[in-house]
């Protein structure tokens, strides 16, 4: 009887498991993977704005992601600001991604802030990934 039972468990957990993982591989709304988004480059939509100078722009740039947080920003002309050491004296903070999500709770997006701060004050960038 025992045996019976250890069987029919496990007959009945391989087929939740497999009904679970095709539930999240099918789900082709959410394009970033079902739980977090993975290390690497993006486009990314960059809204900057330094209120010292009234500076306020749109940008279309790409982003580095590494443990979901975004770790680096291209300008895409060669220069860049990132966490971690700079020659440029700045203070990189920030950029912990958070998924914005549909009506389903499919990750539509992911978003984030990060500020820039040096002598000459302080520079936002808001950053949607989608």
């Amino acid at each position: 009887m025992k045996k019976v039972v250890a069987i029919i468990l496990l007959i009945f957990m391989s087929y939740t498991t497999n009904v679970y993982a095709t539930s999240i591989s099918n789900n082709s709304a959410n394009k970033f993977g079902y739980f977090s988004l993975e290390d690497g480059w993006y486009n990314s939509t960059v809204k900057y704005s330094n209120y010292n100078t009234g500076t306020f722009a749109n940008y279309r740039l790409k982003v580095k992601v590494e443990y979901e947080r975004v770790t680096t920003i291209s300008f895409g002309n060669g220069g860049s600001v990132h966490t971690g050491y700079n020659n440029e004296g700045y203070i990189y903070s920030g950029g912990y991604l958070e998924a914005e999500r549909d009506y389903d709770g499919r990750v539509v997006a992911y978003t984030t802030k990060i500020t820039v701060s040096d002598t000459n004050g302080m520079r936002t960038f808001n950053i949607r990934i989608d």
